[in-house]
């Protein structure tokens, strides 16, 4: 077999033995810009609700709300279907990706929309995220729902609930309180005024860095690495993996 024969069937042999979906993500067979803006002036809360995709949420210059993002879809019919939708209703301002309910087909199908928004500066937040990676930085955010995909959420002012299925999560610098319940993936807290881990299923626990408590209510398996606390800490359940804990001024 020449050099070249054998480079072309590692190729083939590679491309067979990756997931489907690492093709869906690379691929953008039919794309399409998508965007939508609103006034947020007397506005009480902001909700995000996005799809297969990235997701980025900052902060905006001004007081309108402004959301953008570059929806791939495997057919045309895929991408029609693809959309974003920003509107207002009442007091709450909402941002939703919609997608197709249903794909089938011969291949390989997909459809997601990579979404940047941008939020006033003080306006809570709520993200829910279905896949995809997620940073969220400098904005009021208060919860965080995540079905799959990697979550940094940094520079937070005010508390802060995340509930995450899988990838790992990390939080830093924030004015609040952090409250957790994981499934599965690292965590990662730094900075924080107190950090409450309701249930960790798997993977590692690292904070440091924490004016208040820490609080680690049920860990299931992987390492809890906990350094600087300046109240107490507890860790009322854990299943596997071990322990390490420094520099707390309050009880352990």
């Amino acid at each position: 077999m020449t050099p070249t024969s054998s480079n072309r069937l590692l190729v083939a042999l590679a491309l067979l033995a990756s997931p489907l979906s690492a093709f869906a993500w690379d691929d953008c067979k039919h794309a399409a810009e998508r965007s939508g803006s609103v006034d947020t002036t007397g506005a009480e809360r902001v909700e995000i609700v996005a799809r297969s995709g990235d997701l980025t949420v900052r902060p905006a210059p001004a007081a309108t709300l402004s959301a953008s993002g570059r929806a791939c879809a495997s057919r045309q019919s895929f991408l029609d279907e693809t959309q974003l939708h920003v509107r207002r209703r009442g007091p709450v301002i909402e941002v939703v990706v919609q997608v197709p309910q249903e794909m089938s087909g011969i291949g390989i199908f997909y459809a997601y929309l990579g979404l940047t928004v941008q939020v006033p500066a003080g306006l809570p937040v709520v993200v829910t995220d279905s896949s995809g990676d997620v940073l969220i930085d400098g904005v009021r955010v208060v919860r965080i729902n995540d079905s799959s995909g990697d979550v940094v959420a940094r520079h937070i002012a005010g508390d802060v609930e995340i509930e995450d299925s899988s990838g790992d999560l990390r939080v830093e610098d924030v004015k609040g309180a952090v409250r957790v319940s994981d499934s599965s993936g690292d965590i990662v807290v730094r900075r924080a005024d107190s950090v409450h881990v309701v249930r960790d299923s798997s993977g590692s626990i690292d904070v440091a860095s924490v004016t208040g408590n820490v609080t680690i209510d049920q860990d299931s398996s992987g390492d809890v690495v906990v350094a600087g606390v300046g109240g107490n800490f507890a860790l009322l359940a854990d299943g596997s993996g071990d322990v390490r804990v420094t520099g707390v001024k309050g009880e352990v």
